[in-house]
């Protein structure tokens, strides 16, 4: 759910059902997003209200109890165990509190193994796009969220934004405005050296064509 609020109309395919979430507001680049909840009960708000739950007599800790309606839905949970009750051991749990007093006994190794999990979970998250991919991203045109959110990291130089696009959805990078321009076209325009330079390490091209026939080298800055 979360990443359905967070992607609606970002991520291409990636949409909200309209019934229960309707977008209120939305910052500059779509970073802060607030949704109303629709459909909502009546019903079970009235009887929120009416079954108050707090801990003592007049405290302001109240959080309340479950509506009727999520009956079914709390049948059907599991109950969170911490991995720490030994009354509960499973054989995933003897390898966790392994784990757990080796990294007690032996800081400097628990800072290695996160280390090089941390490593691999960066290469795992890395997106390779095949030639293919590339060539179908370069054959939409279109102003949308994306585009304008690129534009802006261009033109106001913003690197880190960039770098983040480049390792987590590198597809983005490839995207192109209704114009036939994109990140490069951008990059080239504005002096962006370093920016080119990322863009590049992916493979995206300097030598596309806009709608009026221009290429990125084309607008190349001359101190660039």
């Amino acid at each position: 759910m979360l990443y359905r609020l967070h992607s609606n109309g970002l991520v291409p395919g990636v949409e909200i059902d309209k019934n229960r979430f309707k977008e209120v507001y939305k910052s500059k680049f779509g970073k802060a997003r607030i949704f109303k909840i629709l459909s909502v009960s009546e019903e079970s708000k009235e009887w929120v209200k009416q079954n108050r739950k707090c801990d003592a007599p007049g405290s302001w800790v109240c959080p309340g109890q479950y509506p009727p309606g999520l009956q079914k839905v709390l049948r059907e949970k599991k109950d969170f165990k911490q991995l720490e009750d030994f009354n509960a051991k499973t054989e995933a749990d003897d390898d966790y509190q392994r784990k757990y007093f080796e990294h007690l006994n032996d800081p400097q190794k628990a800072a290695r193994r996160a280390q090089r999990k941390e490593k691999k979970d960066a290469e795992d998250k890395k997106t390779t796009l095949s030639e293919n991919d590339i060539k179908e991203i370069n054959m939409k045109w279109e102003d949308n969220d994306i585009t304008s959110a690129l534009f802006g990291f261009v033109r106001d130089n913003d690197v880190d934004s960039i770098k983040s696009i480049v390792e987590s959805t590198p597809q983005y990078a490839h995207m192109r405005s209704k114009d036939g321009r994109g990140p490069m076209f951008w990059a080239h325009e504005h002096g962006r050296k370093e920016i080119v330079s990322l863009l590049k390490s992916i493979g995206v091209s300097e030598k596309l064509r806009d709608k009026d026939g221009i290429t990125p080298l084309e607008l190349k800055d001359d101190e660039l």
